[in-house]
Parts: C-alpha cells; sequence; structure tokens
C-alpha cells in the first residue's frame, strides 16, 4: 500500500499502467451501448481511491445494484455569458465499482450520436501510443485509421455539448468547454474541481483537428490531422 505522501505517485502509476492497457484494447477492455456508452475494464488497475482523487472528492450518490456498487458523479456545465441551457448538457458520469475498482465507466448515451463504437475503439487505441511528458503532466497522441467522414465536426460537438464556454479565432476555430462538480447541497465550486475540454476546427472545412481534455492538472490531447 501506498504511505500518505506517495499517494499521488501511485495514481500516476495506475493511469500510465491505463494508458498502457489501451496498446492491447481487445484484452483489457470493451466497449458497450447497453445503457449509455460504457467502458469495460476487462484487467481493472484504478483503484475506487483514485478516482476520489481524481475528482477531489466521493461520488454525489452510491447505489448497489447486484454488480457491485455504483458512483454517480455530475459535471455541471458552466458559461461565460449569462445565456444558459438549464441542465441539458451537464454530463452525468457512472462509475461501476467491484472489489473497490473500477470495473465501467458510463458516459450519456447522446455521446453516441455521433460516434461510432468502432471510431471510439480507435480513439482509444490511439491513446495507448501517447507520447507521456512527466514534467507538464500530459499526454499526446495521434489518431490512426479512420475515414475522415467519421469524425465529428463542428456541428455534431455542439449538438452533443452543447453551446461552448468559449470561441477563440486565430488559425483555427477553438471551442472550449468548462465543467464544475456538482457537490451535493453546495453549488459548484471551481477550486473544488474543474474539468476543461477543447475542440480545434479547420475554419474552412469545419472539421475537427485536435481534442484535448483536462483533469485534476493532466491533460491528454489527440491530434486528427495526421492520416
Amino acid at each position: 500500500m501506498c504511505s500518505l505522501l506517495l499517494v499521488t505517485g501511485c495514481v500516476y502509476m495506475r493511469l500510465y499502467k491505463v494508458q498502457n492497457q489501451l496498446n492491447d484494447f481487445d484484452t483489457n477492455f470493451e466497449l458497450s451501448d447497453k445503457g449509455g456508452l460504457v467502458l469495460i475494464f476487462l484487467n481493472p488497475v484504478l483503484e475506487s481511491g483514485d478516482m476520489v482523487w481524481l475528482m477531489k472528492n466521493g461520488p454525489l450518490k452510491k447505489e448497489e445494484n447486484g454488480e457491485g456498487e455504483l458512483w454517480t458523479y455530475i459535471f455541471e456545465k458552466q458559461y461565460l455569458t449569462g445565456a444558459r441551457e438549464g441542465n441539458e448538457y451537464d454530463i452525468p458520469l457512472l462509475i461501476l465499482m467491484q472489489n473497490e475498482m473500477v470495473k465501467e465507466i458510463i458516459f450519456p448515451e447522446r455521446f453516441l450520436k455521433y460516434i461510432s463504437l468502432p471510431l471510439l475503439k480507435k480513439m482509444f487505441s490511439s491513446m495507448g501510443e501517447a507520447e507521456i511528458n512527466k514534467l507538464s503532466k500530459s499526454a499526446s497522441s495521434i489518431f490512426r485509421g479512420s475515414n475522415p467522414e467519421e469524425i465529428p465536426g463542428i456541428e455534431n460537438i455542439v449538438d452533443t455539448l452543447g453551446k461552448p464556454y468559449s470561441i477563440e479565432e486565430d488559425e483555427t476555430t477553438k471551442y472550449t468547454y468548462l465543467y464544475y462538480l456538482k457537490n451535493g447541497a453546495s453549488g459548484p465550486r471551481s477550486d473544488y474541481f474543474e474539468f476543461e475540454t477543447e475542440f480545434e476546427f479547420n475554419k474552412e472545412s469545419k472539421t475537427l483537428e485536435k481534442a484535448r481534455g483536462t483533469i485534476r492538472g493532466l491533460t491528454m490531447s489527440l491530434d486528427f490531422t495526421s492520416d
């Protein structure tokens, strides 16, 4: 067991092991569309405490469901202006724990509207080849192998995630989405938890060129521009 001072290092080690498992996706994972987008860990590595560390707190709700303990987290979408969309585009995240290990992560069903399971498998497999930068706590990878027409475009992203938190126009068009974690009776707080995801699109074709997500200071990016 890790001592308190080494907890962070132990979490990083297990996350790195998961990233290595993505290199052999079929041996270590399954994808399902039953009840949402389900990522199944065939050889679980992450512990329940790792999720608490990543989210900076325990789940909003825990339920026994016959297969294990189902944890619920809710990412509440943030807005830069007063234009709100209710909670339609919040992201409920369900995590199935078995023997205090992460067995399944379940994303909303709407995530499957424009992304097929075979395409998602290619995305996850590409992350297994990510180049790790320990200093910046980042991992960058190149998406490999798919018909470019399968990759969601700007309209698909907006239909799935709603209005972006911010839009930047430069050499590309960048949409940024920001989420805080719902924390029981209290309102969401930026210093409590923050998840940010960015999408860069070609200005003319509106095709997706890069996707990036940051949680707990850890950044994962995927480049779609290479053949």
